[in-house]
């Protein structure tokens, strides 16, 4: 019963997060003033691509699927630790409420950027552990969805641990999951900047007309 409650709550999870993502570059990133209906509302159209951004935002789909999977179950067996450190994993303890929070997705959000850098200058940038550890997107969101449905499960179960604690927890963890989106638009933002107009126009040749040209025209024009 835990674990299909769990399943329900990680697809309702990815499922709300992707459409808080697609709304949030949109109205911040997209440039426009104004949208078409079919922008707003149409949601199947634009969930399975944005569910696809879990897993391939840095541009290695197999490898963000890997890393997306490693991080809902070194999330999930980090949960488990509430019950050594405590009563239960689902009790009003410190415990419950710390390993259900958003830790493990922060430590990647900033560890694994710095982790990447270390084993690309020691291993080399190609090497599987380098491209594997650059996979940040991957690695918060499939711990983030992991946490919050851990506390949706725990609570939806049990009702020992605290629904303020419990809803505090999840509010943070989709934030870390929205941070990381920030992260990643405005990276593509400075890889793409607006294209600069006025370097074309100071660049435009003048065109010279003979002097006979001139001449001719000036006599032909009419005169007042």
């Amino acid at each position: 019963m835990e674990l299909f409650l769990f399943l329900i709550f990680f697809i309702i999870s990815a499922v709300i997060l992707a459409i808080i993502g697609y709304y949030y570059s949109l109205l911040y990133f997209s440039g426009k003033e104004s949208f078409y209906r079919e922008e707003l509302v149409n949601v199947p159209e634009f969930l399975a691509p944005e569910l696809l951004t879990f897993i391939e935002s840095e541009n290695d789909m197999q490898i963000g699927a890997m890393a997306f999977g490693f991080g809902v179950v070194f999330s999930y067996l980090w949960s488990l630790l509430a019950n050594v450190f405590g009563v239960s994993s689902y009790s009003n303890e410190f415990s419950t409420y710390f390993f259900h929070s958003c830790f493990i997705p922060i430590v990647f959000l900033f560890g694994g950027p710095l982790l990447e850098d270390y084993l690309a200058g020691t291993m080399g940038s190609g090497e599987f552990l380098t491209k594997f550890s650059g996979q940040t997107t991957a690695l918060v969101s499939g711990s983030a969805i992991c946490l919050i449905s851990e506390n949706l499960t725990i609570y939806g179960i049990y009702h020992e641990a605290l629904f303020f604690i419990i809803f505090l927890n999840i509010l943070c963890l989709m934030a870390v999951v929205i941070y990381r989106k920030r992260e990643k638009l405005m990276d593509r933002e400075i890889e793409s900047p607006e294209p600069d107009y006025s370097e074309d126009l100071d660049s435009e040749e003048l065109v010279d007309f003979p002097d006979d040209e001139v001449e001719n025209t000036e006599r032909n024009l009419p005169k007042y």
